[in-house]
């Protein structure tokens, strides 16, 4: 009976060692506050504040400032008032901000693969688009523009696809845009797209459009249905054509080098809550997309819905956009993306 009892105790005993030895292991992990490095970091995008983009970066802030227990502060900065696309690329390579939301079309200024995504007419649907950018074709691109540019692909929001709005032209066949002084991003391959249908492009920053729109220095320009919305594009767009010619991604980048200096857990807390947010604002984007179309519609907005046989039009006009680019971009990348389920 004794040794029993005393067997008994000394196992439970040895139970109690464990769970308070394991106890301490999970205090000591830097899931407690206090272990935690003190860091006051910024966020930098081009996006209105309503947007499922800047209300995802705004997210990610923050959850990391909730998980660290207010240890890690990420100041976020919408609106381009920390620099535009293109200048929030140049501040991380600086190291001036931290973290950025940039569309993949201004990175690839910097790192020329990415022309890829804005290859007109490549992506079939969303489900394509994510395919590419979270399987091993992005896992890949994404790692050698890391080494090459210093800059860390960490999520991959998006805006959907992009449509083309006018002032005073309806537009449903590619000869409709002949003339027409239009809005594109800064970068070769959005130029040389909107040539090829006949326009006369010009680059501009985001953050200039809705100026430029008002004031008739541009009679148009093309961005998804969410953009258009957010930055009251329809206020002064008559005409609103659902092309989905370019799938836009919008990349959650990270300064390498502030990055790769954080401890593995932080590494580990930023990369799993960028792609927390990334699934929260893929599928609010998707869902809110509907909504502001009925209501710019409501508001006095003409949209237009290509036919199959229009669509096919566009497609066929843009040929001569792929044969230019197919070697810049690479013909085997080209392949694997068009092949990627």
């Amino acid at each position: 009976m004794v040794r029993e009892f005393s067997r008994r105790f000394f196992t439970g005993f040895l139970s109690l060692g464990v769970a308070v030895s394991a106890a301490a292991l999970v205090h000591s992990s830097p899931a407690s506050a206090e272990d935690w490095p003190s860091l006051s970091l910024k966020f930098g995008h081009p996006y209105n504040e309503a947007h499922p983009l800047a209300r995802g970066a705004q997210m990610f802030a923050d959850k990391i400032k909730e998980k660290t227990g207010g240890k890690i502060n990420i100041a976020v900065f919408p609106n381009s008032t920390i620099g535009s696309s293109r200048a929030l690329v140049e501040s991380m390579q600086i190291g001036v901000v931290d973290f950025a939301l940039v569309p993949t079309t201004n990175v690839a200024t910097f790192y020329k693969p990415l022309d890829i995504y804005y290859l007109p007419f490549l992506f079939r649907d969303s489900a394509h688009a994510y395919a590419v950018s979270d399987g091993p074709i992005g896992a890949k691109m994404f790692e050698d523009m890391r080494k090459k540019i210093g800059i860390r692909n960490i999520g991959m929001y998006e805006s959907g696809f992009r449509t083309i709005t006018t002032r005073d032209k309806k537009i449903s066949e590619p000869d409709d845009m002949k003339g027409v002084k239009f809005r594109v991003v800064n970068n070769p391959l959005n130029v040389d797209t909107f040539k090829a249908l006949g326009a006369n492009p010009t680059p501009m920053a985001l953050s200039e459009v809705f100026t430029g729109l008002q004031q008739g220095t541009i009679d148009g320009q093309d961005n998804p249905v969410g953009n258009v919305k957010a930055f009251g594009f329809d206020k002064v767009q008559k005409f609103i054509t659902l092309s989905n010619h370019q799938w836009a991604g919008i990349m959650f980048l990270a300064n390498d080098k502030m990055f790769s200096a954080q401890p593995e857990a932080v590494q580990k807390l930023f990369s799993e809550t960028a792609k927390e947010t990334e699934t929260w604002e893929r599928e609010t984007l998707n869902a809110e997309e509907a909504k502001y179309l009925e209501e710019m519609e409501k508001g006095g907005m003409t949209v237009t819905r290509l036919t199959p046989e229009q669509s096919a039009k566009f497609q066929k006009a843009m040929e001569p956009v792929w044969d230019k680019y197919r070697d810049k971009i690479g013909a085997d990348l080209i392949k694997s993306v068009v092949d990627a389920k």
